[in-house]
């Protein structure tokens, strides 16, 4: 018999709109790297990119930094002001959190006035294993062949999905969990988030006029997101 569950998703999935607040996502380049034509590139490196050059050549010993940390806590649905949702085509709100649509398409972006050095998530994968990417904006640009990127793989733990739990497949399933990924980053003003899961492919979605490549379910299901930043010691 099948089952109705539309009053228990909100999404583009299910007609509604797929983005609320909009934060615009992190920046992945330097902004303030300018290339000049017939010029080698790494010598178009900003002075913050080169900063480590002044330290080798005065040979005096580094300050340590100590700093003390505070951590945000944000829930789903993630209605805050200073937090922006894309689900992207596919994706939802649902009992289990916000689950976004596969990379690029859907993204949760977090901006913070303090320095942000960590980021926790714990959700849970459609089909695991998931995945967890971090894209973070610097405070200072010192990162020209890397970025601030990071992505967290093999992450065990599903929400049963409603075909099985109409079967009786309930929390107690020994595959059903949470998967959680930490991230320990330079100091930034800004995250953006994405995630994902196993590409499988089956039938139970399809309906009539679905599309093949919107059977597979790879996605991530983002229920709280701990954001950590910096205080002075």
């Amino acid at each position: 018999m099948a089952v109705d569950y539309s009053a228990y998703f909100e999404g583009k999935f299910c007609g509604q709109r797929d983005t609320d607040n909009v934060v615009p996502r992190a920046l992945l380049k330097n902004p303030h790297r300018k290339v000049v034509e017939g010029k080698a590139r790494m010598d178009c490196l900003t002075e913050e990119e080169l900063a480590y050059r002044l330290v080798r050549s005065s040979m005096k010993p580094q300050a340590v930094e100590a700093y003390r940390e505070k951590t945000y806590v944000y829930w789903h649905p993630f209605q805050y002001a200073n937090v922006g949702v894309e689900l992207g085509p596919i994706g939802e709100y649902n009992p289990d959190g916000v689950e976004l649509d596969i990379p690029p398409r859907g993204a949760i972006t977090i901006e913070q006035k303090e320095a942000i050095v960590a980021v926790t998530v714990i959700g849970s994968a459609c089909v695991p294993p998931g995945y967890v990417i971090l894209h973070a904006e610097p405070l200072v640009w010192q990162y020209p062949r890397t970025g601030v990127k990071m992505k967290a793989t093999n992450l065990w733990g599903l929400h049963v999905r409603f075909n099985m739990w109409d079967c009786g497949v309930d929390e107690g399933w020994d595959q059903a969990g949470m998967s959680s990924a930490r991230f320990d980053i330079p100091d930034s003003r800004k995250v953006t988030l994405m995630g994902g899961s196993a590409t499988d492919v089956g039938t139970w979605l399809c309906a009539e006029g679905d599309k093949p490549d919107e059977d597979h379910d790879g996605h991530y299901n983002f229920r709280i997101i701990r954001v950590t930043v910096r205080e002075k010691a």
